[in-house]
């Protein structure tokens, strides 16, 4: 490997590395506040927050690595342009393929790494973060409630309140409603904690009252009795079967790529089309941000970043419109999405070969001015 290729190879990865974790941090960002809030209303236990953060990588990364090869490339070939290098390169013979086939050989790699990524990693993730997700909800039966908040039951059956909840799943000063067609009973106890028996959650109070029909009495005329009725206990153990973890089902981005394959349906060979472009984004991404990094002398480094993420929308919103048309039957899983890569794909080499015509031209119109005599007087 000669030393230019080691040098413009190096420039790639540092500002690839760069771009990547810019991305990163701002895709994390979002995430990460969508799944603190979640563990604030207590959809999630807090506890696998990062887990579920660490999860989300996969499918971010199957994402942005198109796009971050197309503003390193971009990015880092266009300094060469800010900084004349890329006049002294010319002058000494490097043609544009050259670029194009170093440029080939630095995203190869990365689009393997891709692939890897979309047809296995990806369907992993999502598997593992919804049986974790399950798994922490079922073993940790008061991940759903939020202290110091009334929780709402399922159905809105109830209403559950606790003060606080200590490390090992004890519960302060509980308050529950739970409403019947007999009437709506009461239960307050300074102590409680959840358990499973007999394979029921089950939840355990201690030391309380139970109210029972104080709504119905109401109701009523003074001059009537009232029907409600208190008492006291010393141990009371009930099922609330609103609070049990209920199985999620698996998503049909779980599905393994083998299972896809050997379908027919429409929605499996779209998803299966899309995991299969997915790492052609990456080349023909980067191709196209090598063609945008020519600029002038004027021109900054940063002056085409806006026409790259255009490209880019475009590049990804025609495949999702594609994945949905073979989903919904209103396009062929034959043709499937591989046009959308093969037009954008031309359009990236298109230019080399008209550039390096026109410079061929004029390099010899240049020559054959300078070459002719000069006419006599």
């Amino acid at each position: 490997m000669r030393i230019l290729d080691k040098y413009l190879l190096k420039e790639l990865l540092k500002t690839f590395l760069a771009v990547l974790t810019v991305l990163l941090l701002i895709t994390f960002g979002s995430e990460a506040t969508k799944l603190l809030a979640l563990a604030v209303e207590g959809k999630i236990p807090s506890g696998i927050v990062l887990q579920v953060l660490l999860l989300k990588i996969p499918p971010a990364l199957e994402i942005i690595l198109p796009l971050v090869a197309l503003l390193s490339v971009m990015l880092s070939v266009g300094r060469l342009y800010q900084d004349q290098e890329m006049v002294v390169l010319s002058s000494s013979g490097i043609s544009p393929r050259y670029f194009q086939k170093i440029t080939l050989l630095f995203l190869l790699p990365i689009a393997l790494l891709t692939a890897w990524i979309s047809l296995v990693v990806t369907p992993w993730s999502f598997q593992t973060e919804r049986l974790l997700v399950q798994a922490a909800q079922s073993a940790t039966p008061v991940s759903g409630l939020t202290a110091g908040r009334f929780n709402v039951l399922a159905n809105n059956s109830g209403v559950f309140y606790t003060q606080s909840i200590s490390t090992n799943g004890v519960l302060s000063n509980v308050w529950i409603q739970r409403k019947s067609e007999e009437g709506d009973v009461i239960l307050v106890a300074p102590k409680g904690r959840f358990k499973f028996i007999d394979e029921q959650l089950v939840l355990i109070l201690e030391d309380g009252t139970s109210y029972r029909g104080l709504h119905l009495s109401t109701k009523k005329s003074t001059s009537e009795p009232s029907k409600g009725l208190v008492q006291q206990f010393k141990r009371l153990e009930m099922v609330i079967p609103e609070m049990t973890a209920t199985p999620s089902r698996p998503t049909k981005y779980e599905v393994l790529t083998t299972v896809l394959w050997n379908s027919d349906s429409n929605s499996a060979q779209s998803l299966l089309q899309w995991r299969m472009v997915t790492p052609l984004g990456v080349l023909v991404l980067g191709l196209i941000g090598l063609k945008m990094s020519r600029s002038g002398p004027r021109q900054g480094r940063f002056a085409k970043l806006f026409f790259a993420l255009v490209i880019y929308i475009i590049y990804n919103q025609l495949l999702v419109v594609g994945r949905d048309g073979i989903s919904d039957g209103s396009w062929s899983s034959t043709i499937g999405l591989w046009p959308i890569p093969l037009l954008f794909l031309l359009f990236a080499l298109w230019e080399f070969k008209g550039l390096e015509y026109y410079r061929t031209r004029l390099f010899k119109a240049q020559h054959s001015l300078t070459d002719k005599p000069e006419e006599s007087v």
